[in-house]
C-alpha cells in the first residue's frame, strides 16, 4: 500500500513536471522566456474567476438593474449569462491556440491582427483598471456607515493599498486564499437566499409564495436590454481566468474547463439570488425615489427578512467579497498590462518588469492601486461604472470575430485535443458550427446587447479608443512596425 502511494505520487509529480516543461516550450515558441510561475489548477482557476464575479455580484448593481429594467433583475442576469456562454466558447478556442498572458489583447492580436489586438487590450484596460476602483469606493462607503468620523480617503487608502500589497506576494498566495474566500462568499450568498426564501414562504413576506412571475416583470424591452448590458459586467470573471494562462500548469485543458464552470455556477447563483430577493420586495416602486435604499437593495431585503443582526451578517460577507474581488481584479489587470508591456506596446521597463522574488508584475500592481486611490477620491462613481461596459463589449466582439478570422481567413488555427492539436487545421462538417456559427452568433448577441448601452458610456469609451489609436500610431510609426514577438 505504501509503495503504491509512493508510485502514485511519483507519477503525479512527473506529470506535473511534464506540463511545466511543455508550458515553457510554448512560451519559447511565441518568442518569450518563461517568467511567471505556472502553478494553478482548474479548481483554483475556477475559484479565481468566481471571486472576480463576486459571489454577491447582484448586490453591487441590483438597484441599477431593477430601475433600468423596470422590475426584473433575474432576466438581465439570465440573458447576460447566455451571451457570455457563447463568448466563452471563443475564449476556450483562443486559449488553446495562444496560452499566453494578456487575454483579449493576445487572442485578437495573434488570431486576427496585432494592431487590432492592441486596441482591444487598450479598451479592455477600462475594465481591469476601473473595476477595482468601483469595489474600493463601494467598500469605503460601506465601512464609513459604521465609522462616520473616519475620512473617506483614509478608508479608501486602507482598502486599496492593503489589497495591492497582497497582490505583490504572488499568485500562489492568492490561489490558496481564493478557494477559501469563494467558499465563504458562496456560504453567505446561499444563507441569504435561504433566509429570504423562508421569510417569503413561512412568514408571508412579500409575495408570500416561492413560485411567482413577479421577479420576471419589466417595463419595456429597451429597459431590459439596457439592464442586460449592465449585467454582463458581473460575468467578467471568466475573462480574468485567461489572464493567468502562463501561471497555469496545463492551460489548454484547464482554462476552458474553468471558464465554463465559472459561467455556469455564476449564472445559477445570480439568477436564483435575484429571483428570491424580488419575491421579498414586490413594492419596490415605493422606494425608487430613495437613492440610499436603491443603492443597498439586498441589505434592505436582509433587514426585512432577518432583522438588523442578519443584515450585519450580510454586510460582513459583502465586504469580504469586495476584498477578494478587488484582489483578483487587480491581479488580472496587472497581467493584461504585462502582456502589452512585454511586446513593447507599453513601456517595457515598467509594464513588463517582474519581481524576482514573488514572480509578479509589481509595477503594474502599484499603478493600478494608484489609479484606484486617485480616481476614487476625484471622479464620480457613476461615471466610472459607465466606462466599464464599453471595454467589455468591444473586447468580446473583437474576440468572436478573431476566431473566425484565425480558422477561415488565416487558416492557421489549432485542432482540438481529440485531433491531437493539429496545426493549421481546417474545420469540416459539424465543426463549422463550433468555429464559425457559435462565434458569429456570439458577436451578433454582443452587438445587440451593446446597442442598449448607456450613450455617455459609448461617447467616453470611443474617446478612449481614439486615444489608443493615436498612441499605437506613434509607437508603430504609423502602423508600419510590429514588436518582434508579434511577428511569429
Amino acid at each position: 500500500m505504501i509503495e503504491d502511494k509512493i508510485l502514485f505520487r511519483r507519477n503525479f509529480m512527473e506529470l506535473q513536471e511534464k506540463h511545466i516543461v511543455e508550458n515553457d516550450l510554448v512560451q519559447k515558441d511565441f518568442g518569450y522566456e518563461k517568467e511567471l510561475k505556472g502553478s494553478m489548477n482548474v479548481v483554483q482557476l475556477t475559484a479565481f474567476g468566481l471571486n472576480y464575479m463576486l459571489p454577491l455580484a447582484p448586490a453591487v448593481i441590483f438597484g441599477v438593474l431593477l430601475s433600468t429594467s423596470g422590475g426584473t433583475v433575474a432576466l438581465p442576469f439570465l440573458f447576460a449569462g447566455i451571451a457570455m456562454l457563447l463568448t466563452g466558447f471563443s475564449y476556450a478556442t483562443m486559449v488553446r491556440n495562444f496560452p499566453l498572458a494578456g487575454s483579449v489583447y493576445s487572442y485578437v492580436g495573434r488570431g486576427w491582427n496585432p494592431h487590432f489586438g492592441f486596441l482591444a487590450g487598450w479598451v479592455v484596460t477600462l475594465d481591469y483598471v476601473l473595476i477595482p476602483t468601483i469595489t474600493s469606493v463601494s467598500a469605503a462607503y460601506l465601512v464609513q456607515e459604521y465609522f462616520p468620523n473616519v475620512p473617506f480617503w483614509i478608508l479608501l487608502g486602507i482598502f486599496s493599498v492593503g489589497i495591492g500589497l497582497l497582490n505583490l506576494f504572488g499568485i500562489e498566495l492568492m490561489s490558496k486564499m481564493g478557494l477559501w474566500f469563494l467558499i465563504l462568499g458562496e456560504f453567505v450568498v446561499w444563507s441569504c437566499i435561504l433566509v429570504w426564501g423562508k421569510a417569503v414562504y413561512s412568514d408571508g413576506v412579500g409575495v408570500g409564495a416561492l413560485l411567482s412571475t413577479q421577479p420576471f416583470q419589466f417595463d419595456s424591452m429597451s429597459g431590459l436590454l439596457g439592464a442586460t448590458s449592465l449585467a454582463v459586467l458581473s460575468f467578467l470573471g471568466f475573462d480574468a481566468i485567461t489572464t493567468l494562462a502562463e501561471e497555469t500548469r496545463n492551460p489548454k485543458r484547464d482554462i476552458p474547463k474553468a471558464i465554463f464552470m465559472c459561467i455556469g455556477i455564476g449564472l445559477v447563483t445570480m439568477v436564483v439570488c435575484s429571483y428570491v430577493a424580488m419575491l421579498v420586495i414586490p413594492d419596490w416602486r415605493n422606494h425608487i425615489a430613495d437613492e440610499n435604499w436603491m443603492n443597498t437593495v439586498l441589505y434592505q431585503v436582509s433587514v426585512i427578512t432577518g432583522g438588523e443582526g442578519f443584515a450585519l451578517f450580510y454586510t460582513a460577507g459583502f465586504l469580504s467579497s469586495l476584498a477578494i474581488f478587488n484582489l483578483v481584479a487587480t491581479a488580472a489587470g496587472a497581467r493584461l498590462l504585462y502582456g502589452m508591456g512585454r511586446d513593447g506596446l507599453l513601456p517595457k521597463g515598467i509594464f513588463a518588469a517582474i519581481n524576482k522574488r514573488f514572480k509578479t508584475p509589481h509595477f503594474n500592481i502599484i499603478i493600478i492601486v494608484a489609479i484606484e486611490f486617485i480616481l476614487g477620491n476625484t471622479v464620480d462613481l457613476g461615471t466610472i461604472s459607465n466606462l466599464v461596459n464599453y471595454g467589455a463589449f468591444f473586447g468580446f466582439a473583437a474576440l468572436n470575430l478573431s476566431v473566425i478570422w484565425l480558422y477561415y481567413v488565416k487558416k492557421k488555427g489549432e485542432a482540438p485535443l481529440s485531433l491531437n492539436y493539429e496545426k493549421n487545421w481546417k474545420p469540416a462538417g459539424w465543426r463549422h458550427f463550433r468555429y464559425l456559427a457559435l462565434p458569429l452568433l456570439g458577436f451578433i448577441v454582443i452587438a445587440y446587447v451593446w446597442s442598449g448601452m448607456d450613450r455617455l458610456a459609448i461617447i467616453l469609451g470611443t474617446v478612449w479608443l481614439i486615444m489608443g489609436i493615436a498612441f499605437l500610431a506613434a509607437r508603430t510609426s504609423g502602423f508600419k512596425k510590429l514588436p518582434p514577438q508579434l511577428e511569429h
